[in-house]
């Protein structure tokens, strides 16, 4: 009983924290096109946009961002092509985007001309009125020209495409080549794929390895990393009208979660925290996440000696791969120059050009078309990863086993139910997947009143 009320104590806490929880998801609505067939909403249909911009097109374009090396890349190739374009830049964290953006539309502020949306936030980002819709004209976007997997999470309510990804946050695992051999008698991923069809077959080794290396490897390194990667696995939208879904889309996460616990499959590691981090290059964890962006960001980072050794390997994920994250680009309705801005969102997600810039990054473009005019651009090795080409790995063998889930308004609540009840698991062996899948449902009713919660 004690654990309970300290936890119903915990979220209490944070329901005081925040605002916005309890709107309902948006009617969706759909538009009805004039007599011409066209929608005429919110678009100043004077100019077409399908032509190039000249050579010597000037303009200025304002952004706000937070990845820093990604903005100077892209806006370099860019200006290459059009030296006289200018961009002005304003470094914001992720999680401070959506309030930045609510407080200009409240005051009147300036927006920039181009908006991120980062996923966490994503859905209730697009359903802010500043948005212009990609996919209507003038600007006539097709959403078929990106992987289809990233499509669901593009459009808001209306099924407007309000942004177009960045990169292809696409997602498997990452493991230890060396630990692999050692306990797992193989260091190939098609091998280690065929040992690990399922999350109970990983928790069975998990368990034999954890007592082989006398407690000091494990197969995962948290509890709240497994659990975010599990749970986007089925692809399923976790609310549907004015229905949580919180049994269907959650509970198999939880009681993998669980398992991974009690079995020592997983070690109790707090995720993204400086030992989180460190623990990639200690060698006491076989497995980890590994979307394309955490091979610069977290493995070769935090694991130096990795370079020269290769230590690592890139496979599929038990059950599925997922999308881990993902930024887009979009139009705001205040933009000064909407031919410019479509020009450059064009250039950095959709044209070769484009996908070569973050091919130096070790990125991957979303859209389907440059890998066809140039196969090399499916090609990404890093010496941490020795001969593998992962770029090719991601493209060709993880891509295609994603389900993309479509998000709601209402997700980020849901993540912060979640990442409480990560929390107590990993400090509170006794709470079972059965305790905590409860504790989400009580959470989510006080939260998300006027939801069902099943």
């Amino acid at each position: 009983m004690k654990k309970v009320c300290c936890f119903l104590v915990a979220i209490s806490l944070l329901s005081l924290v925040g605002c916005g929880k309890n709107q309902r998801e948006p009617e969706v609505t759909e538009k009805i096109p004039k007599a011409d067939g066209q929608n005429h909403e919110n678009i100043d249909w004077q100019e077409s946009y399908d032509e190039p911009l000249p050579a010597d097109y000037e303009g200025t374009l304002s952004m706000w961002g937070w990845d820093d090396a990604y903005f100077k890349t892209v806006t370099e190739a860019f200006r290459k092509k059009y030296p006289n374009v200018k961009f002005e830049y304003t470094p914001v964290e992720n999680g401070d985007l959506i309030q930045k953006y609510k407080t200009a539309l409240i005051t009147g502020g300036e927006l920039p001309d181009i908006g991120w949306a980062v996923m966490a936030y994503r859905a209730e980002i697009f359903e802010l009125d500043m948005w212009e819709p990609l996919n209507q004209e003038s600007y006539g976007f097709d959403i078929s020209q990106v992987h289809e997997c990233v499509r669901p999470q593009m459009m808001n309510s209306k099924k407007d495409v309000c942004g177009i990804e960045q990169t292809l946050a696409a997602a498997g695992l990452a493991y230890r080549r060396d630990l692999a051999e050692e306990y797992l008698g193989t260091d190939d991923p098609k091998e280690l794929e065929a040992m690990f069809p399922d999350w109970q077959s990983f928790i069975e080794k998990g368990k034999e390895v954890y007592d082989n290396s006398n407690g000091t490897v494990y197969l995962w390194p948290g509890l709240a990393d497994a659990q975010q990667f599990i749970r986007e696995q089925q692809g399923i939208p976790w609310i549907e009208g004015d229905t949580i879904r919180v049994t269907d889309t959650l509970k198999h996460s939880l009681d993998i979660v669980c398992k991974f616990r009690d079995s020592h499959t997983s070690d109790t590691l707090e995720a993204w925290t400086p030992k989180w981090y460190e623990a990639l290059g200690k060698g006491t964890h076989i497995f980890t996440g590994c979307a394309t962006w955490s091979v610069a960001f977290e493995i070769e980072q935090y694991d130096p000696e990795g370079k020269d050794k290769g230590h690592w390997g890139l496979m599929s994920a038990p059950e599925g791969n997922i999308l881990w994250g993902g930024t887009t680009m979009g139009i705001t309705k205040t933009c000064k120059d909407k031919r410019l801005a479509w020009e450059f969102i064009k250039f950095a997600t959709l044209s070769t050009e484009g996908a070569e810039a973050l091919n130096t990054l070790g990125l991957l473009t979303t859209a389907i078309r440059p890998y066809e005019e140039n196969p090399d651009l499916g090609s990404y090795k890093s010496p941490w990863f020795g001969s593998q080409d992962i770029g090719d790995y991601f493209l060709n063998e993880i891509v295609p086993n994603i389900r993309g889930r479509k998000i709601s308004v209402n997700d980020s609540v849901i993540h912060e139910g979640l990442n409480l009840i990560n929390v107590s698991l990993r400090k509170d062996p006794e709470i079972t997947s059965q305790d905590a899948l409860q504790y989400l449902k009580d959470y989510l009713k006080e939260e998300l009143p006027d939801y069902k919660i099943e």
